[in-house]
């Protein structure tokens, strides 16, 4: 469990043997990465019978939240649009004075904070009351892409931990652990994605993560052969699929910084290493590093709701003078 992130277990592991447990918490790090499986290590951490920091994962409570069945810790759903309600979060604010059920602590877990269109100041506010002066029996988690997300107020009196991606090695023992794939599906998913687990599971299983790539690959192909039309087409497939456009071009992002890396002496670490090679003999340092700034700023537009379908025209545009 939590690959890769030794620091923040033994830190964790330090604060509760000390009798020092942090009642308000901050989990950031890149989606797949492992923030939720962090708030459920940190929770077992502080429910855990023995007491010793470090979950042991026999007893009763371990075995519990391990199953999601613990009366103790309560993670958050969001509705189907992304979004916590306003009166979910009050909720918790009214609850959190009740005294736990079986463990030391109730834990609420709100996943992907920055996700909801709420987490502005009207629901941080209603938070802060409680992660000002939190019950001795209450622990809030919250977790998100960045603090960023979070006011200044809610960054100031929570511990701020960060979730890192494994290596290579230690996720593909992981998925080999879990004997459903074969070598060669996890060698290609750890080629494609690296160390981050949750991605490299996605990809095994087809979820949007594995289309992404492979148009990513696509359009790295068709800007090396200049084949417009290639472009324009595997664009507009991504278009049609929810959440897959900008997916799309977060891999060919990777892709031209490895091409700028590339160019200037490095190695690839990406999703199409012999892509960016190529890439790299066309364009050169400065260009990848064009092609980048020109990616990131149309990841911008569809985060700003612009229309989808303008966007990739005009980013097909952009990419062909290259």
């Amino acid at each position: 469990m939590l690959a890769g992130n030794a620091r923040l277990k033994e830190l964790i592991a330090s604060l509760i043997s000390k009798g020092r447990e942090p009642h308000s918490l901050i989990i950031t790090g890149e989606h797949g990465q492992g923030r939720k499986t962090a708030a459920k290590y940190i929770s077992q951490a502080l429910l855990c019978e023995q007491q010793s920091g470090t979950p042991c994962g026999r007893c009763l409570a371990c075995k519990k939240i391990k199953n999601g069945t613990h009366p103790d810790v309560m993670f958050l759903k969001a509705n189907e649009n992304g979004n916590y309600q306003v009166d979910t979060v009050r909720e918790i604010v009214s609850d959190a004075i009740v005294s736990p059920n079986e463990g030391r602590f109730k834990v609420y877990i709100i996943p992907d904070f920055d996700k909801s269109g709420i987490t502005g100041e009207q629901a941080q506010n209603i938070l802060l009351k409680l992660i000002e002066e939190p019950p001795e029996h209450t622990v809030i988690i919250l977790t998100a892409d960045s603090k960023e997300a979070f006011l200044s107020t809610i960054i100031s009196r929570a511990l701020a931990l960060s979730v890192v991606p494994c290596s290579v090695q230690e996720c593909a023992e992981y998925l080999g652990t879990l004997q459903k794939y074969s070598y060669g599906e996890i060698g290609d998913a750890v080629s494609a994605i690296g160390g981050n687990i949750g991605k490299c599971i996605e990809y095994l299983e087809k979820e949007n993560i594995f289309f992404a790539v492979k148009y990513a690959r696509d359009i790295c192909k068709a800007l090396t052969d200049r084949n417009e039309y290639v472009l324009l087409m595997t664009l507009t497939e991504c278009d049609c699929k929810k959440g897959l456009l900008r997916q799309t071009l977060e891999c060919i992002s990777g892709i031209a910084r490895d091409s700028a890396v590339i160019s200037m002496g490095g190695s690839a670490t990406g999703c199409d290493k012999e892509g960016a090679m190529v890439l790299s003999g066309r364009l050169g340092a400065a260009g990848s590093q064009k092609m980048y700034e020109v990616i990131c700023n149309y990841i911008k537009k569809l985060d700003s709701n612009c229309s989808k379908t303008l966007t990739v025209n005009a980013l097909c545009a952009d990419l062909s003078v290259l």
